[in-house]
C-alpha cells in the first residue's frame, strides 16, 4: 500500500501558491514549453525539491496552474446568475456578459496562457486535456447562465435558447479578451450593450 502523503501546512499552500502564481505568468508570457523548470525555481526562489514534492513534474504545474487560474475565473463570475424574480431576459443577460468582462479583464495571465493553448494546440496530451477542460467549462457556464436568463420562456425553449446562442458569447468572450490585450480603443459598454442586444435577438427567433 503507498504511503500516504502528508497533509500540506500553511506554509507549503503558501510555497505551492507562489509557484503557481510564477509558473502561470512565466507560461503566459513566455509559452509552455519556452518556461523550464530552472526558470520556475530561480524565478519563484523555490527548491527544486519543494517544487517537485507539490506537482512531480512540469506538466503537473500545468495542470495545477490551469486548475487553478479556472477555478479563479469561473468564480468571479458566478455572480452573474440572474436571481429568481428576473422577469427581464435581456437584462439577466447583458449582466451576465458585463460580469464576465469584468472577469475576463482580471485575469489577464490565465487567459493569457489559455488562448495561446487554444490557438497553437501542442501535441502535449496534458495540454490538449486542460483547455478541453477550460473550454468545456465555459461553455458549461454560459449555458447555464443563458437557461437561466430566460427561465421566464419555459424551460424547453431557456434550453434550446441556451444551447444555440452559448457558442456565439463564448466567440465574444474571445475576440472581447484579443481586443482588450491589443489596447485598441473599443468602446467596451457600448459593445456589451450591442452584443446583448444581437444575441437576444437571436434568441427571441428560438422557439
Amino acid at each position: 500500500m503507498p504511503a500516504r502523503r502528508p497533509a500540506a501546512t500553511p506554509r507549503g499552500e503558501h510555497t505551492r501558491e507562489e509557484v503557481l502564481r510564477v509558473a502561470e505568468a512565466l507560461m503566459a508570457t513566455r509559452g509552455y514549453w519556452s518556461t523550464s523548470m530552472v526558470d520556475l525555481i530561480r524565478e519563484s526562489g523555490v527548491p527544486s525539491s519543494s517544487i517537485y514534492w507539490h506537482f512531480t513534474s512540469k506538466s503537473g504545474v500545468l495542470a495545477a496552474v490551469m486548475e487553478r487560474g479556472a477555478s479563479a475565473f469561473f468564480a468571479s463570475i458566478a455572480a452573474a446568475n440572474p436571481g429568481p424574480n428576473q422577469q427581464d431576459p435581456r437584462a439577466a443577460l447583458e449582466h451576465m456578459l458585463r460580469q464576465s468582462a469584468v472577469a475576463v479583464a482580471d485575469n489577464p495571465s490565465f487567459l493569457a496562457l489559455y488562448m495561446n493553448f487554444l490557438l497553437h494546440l501542442e501535441e502535449e496530451p496534458t495540454i490538449q486535456a486542460q483547455v478541453a477542460g477550460v473550454r468545456r467549462q465555459a461553455m458549461e457556464t454560459i449555458r447555464a447562465h443563458l437557461a437561466a436568463s430566460y427561465a421566464t420562456y419555459g424551460q424547453e425553449r431557456a434550453d434550446r435558447i441556451a444551447e444555440r446562442v452559448a457558442p456565439l458569447a463564448l466567440a465574444f468572450f474571445d475576440g472581447l479578451f484579443v481586443s482588450l490585450q491589443s489596447s485598441d480603443e473599443t468602446d467596451l459598454d457600448q459593445a456589451l450593450t450591442d452584443v446583448a442586444h444581437g444575441l437576444h435577438q437571436v434568441a427571441e427567433g428560438i422557439h
